[in-house]
């Protein structure tokens, strides 16, 4: 029998399944499969994009870099070759002043030669004490001429510190001193001399001795109580219009009064209050050490730069150490106290916060030698005085009471108050009264003070109904006090400034226009010298319209009482936004590199942006007209990155955002040169080094970017 079909032979079976798998489980499986492929792929191609993207970045980082560092390599390289031009001729022209000086047959020494100045000095000393000559005039004339010489010292000194030369300026401020002396020998000689004979010099209508003569920098006046009328109750000088009263117990004695006008003073460098204090650091951290403390060993120094002055030549010698990237080697100075030990003496004058206007009046009240007496055909004269004697001032308890012999002699025809000249003579408070510098300029009511000598200081006590007339430009005053006085006025009365503005006005020159709390400045400045525009409105015509080196021009605002120039420690009396020294230097320079072809200004952001950011407005000018508002764009610098701010000065508030399309530079120069036309690029290729130097002078010198 054959065997049975199978069961379902022929038709179509299932395909197997493994043992515990199901088809729905295969399929899952399988699209998981494909998920995970699919995913590890778009992981390779992201992470083969990141791999790209974070190349690129490299590469722009790495070319960012490389730009960056050839930016500020050829920022560099421009100052550098600046300053080495610079140097050069500096060094020529201290080589042509040395070999002029050498040429120069004019019969006075070479001060900068110790030995020529010694003898000059000692034979001139030595020629004065024995003559006999009663010129004033010629007298005025050697002063004159001594004071040349002291200006020539002080123009080596700074030019030798541009250079980074100090030899030999030790022996150069002894030879200052010694001028010094010179002047004071001379002109008492010539005084004393005339009130020898004093007769021969009376005013025919008081028949009393009258002598007024001037020279550019120093006025001379002497009176001598030659008739001894009780009726004048006063005198009145030309000079200053100085006008005193006379007490009764000097009416009757035989006594001289002499008024000297210097535009300079030697005095005030004397005080310990006229350099900065040098602040110590109570920390030893490292950091702290850095800064300079004061050496409580150095000797004392007598500087000879007048005082008025002085502000404004330590500023240009800093600045010309900030131009120039000087060593830290700073001169010696007299001692002055921390600051801790601030000036408790309310009356004395701290002359940090105050300065000196308008000069020094020399004030002295002189014993005057016994007259000639004429006796027949015989001339008899007392010669047992050989100098001039100077009455001291009435001590405290004098001043309280006369004495008796003072009052006896008030009554008795005076010869009590003469006698009293050979112990001490006494006056009661005195009406005086002067008129103040026409060529200073008093934004405030000055301020009278009175040397003391015992404290080598300026005191402003010892004055009484002090009453300045604006309208006259005159002070009055009662006083007992007769010695040198002089009028000061607060050195920071026109800071913080509000504003400013550097633009270019034609080529190879600028307009820098300084708006201060009292005053407003125009000045124009070239390669070798400046201008004062304006102020019209001020006694200023012996500086205004003059072109002038840029330190002379400075010294003379500050003399006629135009300070806007801060002192290293100026933060402390004036309220400002702290800055970064380096990084406002660096901007300071790159302003004046470009200022041939940009302007520069004051922006509203600047004082709230931080200690380690600068904000300044600047826009591309190639005409001689102002830049128009809109066209003013704010550039934020920092210490390595510099950039076009989107805000500008009309917005509400401030917002960091740099300007689409702009790129981040090292420097605010190459920021501008990025927007840059082409025209602009040429003139700043061609800017002079004696010009680029000349604007930064002034931009180191005010300090605009933290003074406003």
């Amino acid at each position: 029998m054959p065997p049975k079909k199978g069961k379902g032979k022929g038709k179509k079976g299932k395909k197997a399944v493994p043992l515990g798998e199901t088809p729905d489980n295969l399929e899952e499986e399988q699209r998981l499969a494909a998920e995970r492929e699919a995913a590890r792929i778009a992981l390779e191609q992201e992470q083969e994009a990141r791999r790209k993207e974070k190349e690129a970045m490299e590469e722009m980082m790495k070319q960012e870099a490389e730009r960056f560092e050839t930016e500020t390599q050829v920022l560099q390289e421009m100052l550098n070759e600046n300053k080495n031009q610079l140097k050069e001729m500096r060094e020529q022209v201290r080589s042509q002043k040395i070999w002029d000086r050498f040429l120069l047959c004019n019969g006075t020494p070479d001060p900068t030669v110790q030995s020529e100045l010694n003898t000059f000095t000692s034979l001139s000393i030595d020629e004065t004490k024995n003559s006999t000559s009663q010129d004033v005039s010629a007298c005025l004339d050697d002063v004159e001429q001594a004071l040349d010489l002291i200006n020539e010292l002080e123009e080596v000194m700074t030019l030798d510190k541009q250079l980074e030369i100090s030899e030999g300026h030790d022996k150069f401020k002894e030879g200052i001193e010694s001028l010094q002396g010179l002047i004071e020998t001379k002109v008492d000689n010539v005084t004393f001399n005339v009130m020898k004979t004093a007769e021969k010099f009376a005013d025919p209508d008081s028949l009393n001795l009258l002598i007024e003569k001037e020279s550019p920098r120093v006025k001379f006046s002497l009176w001598g109580n030659l008739a001894k009328n009780p009726r004048q109750k006063s005198f009145k000088l030309g000079t200053d219009d100085f006008q005193m009263e006379i007490p009764k117990s000097l009416a009757n004695a035989d006594v001289a009064v002499r008024l000297i006008h210097t535009s300079f003073d030697f005095l005030s460098p004397k005080c310990k209050s006229f350099f900065a204090q040098k602040k110590k650091t109570p920390a030893p951290s490292r950091a702290a050490s850095v800064a300079p403390q004061q050496n409580e060993d150095n000797k004392e120094e007598k500087p000879t730069t007048p005082a008025g002055e002085e502000t404004a030549i330590e500023n240009i010698d800093k600045v010309s150490e900030n131009n120039d990237n000087l060593k830290e080697g700073q001169e010696k100075r007299p001692n002055t106290p921390s600051d801790a030990d601030e000036i408790e003496d309310e009356d004395i004058v701290d002359l940090r916060a105050m300065s000196t206007v308008g000069g020094v009046m020399y004030l002295d009240l002189l014993k005057l030698p016994p007259q000639a007496k004429k006796v027949g055909n015989w001339v008899i004269q007392d010669i047992t005085e050989s100098e001039l004697e100077r009455i001291p001032n009435p001590t405290p308890e004098d001043e309280k009471e006369e004495t008796e012999e003072t009052k006896e002699g008030e009554e008795n025809g005076g010869e009590a108050a003469i006698t009293q000249l050979t112990k001490e003579l006494t006056w009661p408070l005195l009406n005086m009264s002067f008129a103040v510098a026409s060529n200073a300029v008093f934004t405030e009511e000055p301020q009278l003070a009175r040397w003391e000598d015992s404290q080598q200081c300026w005191r402003t006590d010892g004055f009484e109904d002090v009453n300045f007339d604006e309208t006259n430009g005159t002070i009055s005053f009662k006083s007992q006090f007769i010695g040198p006085i002089c009028t000061f006025q607060d050195t920071y009365n026109n800071m913080p400034f509000q504003s400013w503005e550097i633009r270019p006005y034609g080529q190879g020159c600028v307009i820098f226009t300084l708006i201060a709390a009292s005053v407003e400045l125009e000045i124009s400045i070239k390669e070798n010298a400046c201008c004062l525009n304006s102020p019209e409105d001020m006694e200023l015509d012996g500086i205004r319209n003059k072109w002038l080196p840029a330190h002379i021009l400075m010294q003379k605002l500050v003399a006629a009482g135009i300070n806007v120039f801060p002192s290293e420690d100026a933060d402390k009396y004036v309220s400002i936004s702290v800055k970064d020294e380096e990084l406002e230097s660096s901007v300071y320079e790159q302003m004046a590199l470009a200022s041939s072809a940009f302007a520069f200004s004051w922006s509203r952001w600047n004082a709230d942006c931080g200690e380690k950011r600068q904000i300044v407005r600047a826009a591309e000018n190639l005409t001689t007209h102002p830049v128009d508002e809109d066209m003013w764009k704010n550039y934020s610098c920092e210490p390595r990155k510099s950039y076009v701010l989107k805000c500008t000065d009309d917005d509400d508030e401030m917002f960091d955002e740099k300007v689409e399309g702009t790129q981040f530079h090292p420097d605010i120069f190459h920021c501008l040169k990025e927007g840059a036309s082409s025209e602009a690029v040429d003139v700043l290729t061609n800017t002079s080094y004696t010009f680029v130097d000349n604007v930064s002078t002034w931009l180191f010198a005010t300090k605009v970017l933290t003074f406003s």
